[in-house]
């Protein structure tokens, strides 16, 4: 995660599924890392940060470091220390080639994940929406499981023109 509106997104998200399903589970890791402390303590005003760690499978612990870099991951939501985590390929990285679907810019060859000895590693860019949703159902969303999931959330003020867009010089 890189703002705090995706943060925002996530919880709300969260809310959304356990509203119509009862409970949300993940099918695969999801790795958060607030942008700052001042964030956390903004969402924990709000009353979002109480959603993340309901979720939450990890949550950093200041007092209590990890003593190594994760290299194995589970289903579950990390609540990441806040700052830069896997988005910049510190010590933590993915399985040697896992397919890891990010909202981090930085992906290059090899810095979220290396390739196996049988499969090459791959990084993919994706929305926030898409990132938690495929975390939750193992996949890629569908249409309609998207819409469901960002319910509420205004994503964007963008639309695209009305007329269609006619270059004049073809």
């Amino acid at each position: 995660m890189v703002h705090k509106g995706d943060m925002k997104i996530l919880a709300r998200i969260l809310k959304n599924i356990e509203a119509k399903q009862g409970t949300v589970n993940f099918k695969a890791p999801l790795v958060v890392a607030p942008p700052t402390y001042n964030i956390v303590d903004e969402l924990k005003e709000e009353g979002d940060w109480d959603v993340l760690q309901k979720y939450a499978g990890f949550e950093f612990d200041d007092n209590a470091p990890k003593s190594s870099a994760r290299v194995k991951y589970e289903n579950i939501l990390y609540l990441e220390r806040p700052g830069c985590n896997l988005c910049m390929g510190n010590q933590e990285k993915a399985e040697k080639g896992d397919t890891v679907l990010a909202t981090s810019t930085r992906l290059f060859q090899g810095r979220v994940v290396a390739d196996s000895k049988d499969k090459k590693g791959e990084s993919l860019l994706a929305s926030t929406p898409v990132v938690v949703l495929s975390t939750i159902l193992g996949r890629t969303p569908s249409i309609d499981e998207y819409k469901d999931a960002v319910d509420g959330i205004n994503l964007t003020k963008f639309a695209p023109p009305a007329e269609s867009i006619k270059s004049s010089n073809f």
